[in-house]
């Protein structure tokens, strides 16, 4: 009897699944989604005539991923706002025992104002009810963890223009419509995908990097939506079941808008724009995907470094700005950097250079801190040819960005082992 008492227990700790407190080597993950859906009446964000909504057209999410190892673990939130921040969710991690929480807007020009004080709500200022549900999410995230079997591939599809548009004498000139859909450049078409499965083999998650501005639907538009990248999400979640969450990321879109633009003001004609260019990257997505069938997958590390640094404000002499960057390295060939504010294309497709890894990702539009957000990050020369985003809507001093990801790099070759703690030579003898 005690040796079958023994077998069993022998079982039981061989198959047993850790819960938040697993200390098993390897990557754990944990996923949860939040309705953030708000009531009608409050103001959108996103232009400078943002109007009070008059109805919902497709719910709006918080979609978490918990990543977990034995010595980090941090909570990726990306909600379908446009440039909110939440100083009160980074205050709770600590009890939550989190140790990194990126905040990431999809920047969806048809979400809420979540600052605006009056927004209509039958409860708590609607503000609060989108970070309790949020807090939650993570809380249930934590709690229902799996093995992490991480793959990584990048697909390409351009389906934006840069609309700063370079001019010979040298400047730029901003084109916030396109209705020839030019294909104005530079642009980075690369479409970067993270899947996640289970020991099982089940896609459970689909992280989806593409850097392009969600403002399908134009100022006039007053129905709540998260514009393209909702699309996108719906249809590779519907392929993969309803077990697995799709994420959207957003990259270094500052200067990047959609080729599709729905301006008419009418639904009926403006959202049928909004399906199309959502299923045009799902549908790069899930080619990205096809072509990852045979990868399995690894699940075996993560290491996270966070930095937060000092800056000049661009047009204040002696007003100071604190900007942070988070760098992740998963099974040491993936690399994730991460940038606040809006950043240009130009740093990711600097970043994916110099990285030197197989696959490297790019996260804009993420509170990484408490820190104010700090509007666009132009690369030197957009911020010296001008334009919107590259000039008079800046807060941070000239070269901010290229700082930003000069320090994501250095993290990302410190959690390689590349970049030694002492001075080293090798010669050939």
């Amino acid at each position: 009897m005690k040796r079958n008492f023994l077998f069993l227990s022998l079982v039981v700790c061989l198959f047993a699944v850790p819960s938040d407190g697993a200390t098993d080597s390897g990557i754990w993950a944990g996923l949860a989604v939040a309705d953030i859906t708000p009531p009608i009446g409050g103001k959108t964000t996103g232009y400078a005539s943002a109007q009070p909504s008059d109805g919902i057209h497709d719910p709006l999410t918080a979609r978490v991923l918990l990543l977990k190892s034995e010595t980090t673990t941090v909570a990726i939130v990306v909600w379908d706002l446009c440039i909110f921040n939440s100083v009160w969710l980074h205050e709770q991690m600590a009890d939550m025992g989190v140790d990194h929480l990126l905040l990431m807007n999809t920047h969806t020009h048809s979400g809420p104002n979540l600052n605006q004080d009056d927004f209509p709500s039958g409860e708590e200022p609607w503000r609060q009810t989108v970070e309790r549900r949020v807090l939650d999410s993570i809380r249930q995230a934590k709690e229902n963890v799996f093995r992490a079997h991480i793959a990584a591939g990048m697909g390409s599809i351009q389906l934006g223009y840069n609309r700063l548009v370079r001019q010979p004498e040298g400047h730029s000139i901003t084109h916030f419509e396109n209705p020839e859909r030019i294909p104005y450049g530079p642009v980075d078409p690369t479409v970067g995908v993270l899947r996640i499965a289970d020991d099982v083999g089940a896609v459970r998650a689909v992280i989806v990097n593409y850097a392009c501005h969600p403002v399908v639907l134009g100022p006039k538009n007053r129905k709540i939506s998260a514009d393209y990248p909702g699309v996108m999400r719906k249809i590779v979640e519907e392929k993969f079941g309803s077990d697995c969450v799709c994420i959207f990321a957003q990259g270094g879109a500052g200067d990047i808008n959609p080729l599709i633009l729905a301006r008419s003001g009418e639904p009926e004609r403006d959202f049928p724009l909004v399906e199309s260019m959502g299923k045009l990257l799902a549908d790069e997505v899930l080619e990205t995907l096809g072509r990852m069938r045979s990868e399995k997958g690894e699940s075996a590390s993560l290491r996270i470094a966070s930095r937060l640094i000092d800056l000049e404000s661009r047009w204040t002499s002696g007003e100071p700005l604190k900007l942070g960057v988070t760098s992740l390295l998963i099974n040491s060939s993936i690399g994730i950097v991460t940038m606040p504010g809006e950043p240009f294309h130009q740093f990711q497709v600097d970043l994916r250079r110099k990285a030197a890894l197989p696959f490297t990702f790019f996260f804009g539009y993420c509170n990484d801190t408490a820190a104010p957000w700090p509007s666009y990050l132009p690369d030197l020369e957009s911020a010296a040819r001008g334009g919107y985003g590259a000039s008079d809507t800046t807060r941070a001093e000239v070269g901010a960005g290229e700082r930003l990801l000069n320090i994501g790099l250095a993290q990302l070759f410190t959690l390689r082992e590349r970049l030694k703690p002492e001075a080293q030579r090798h010669v050939n003898e």
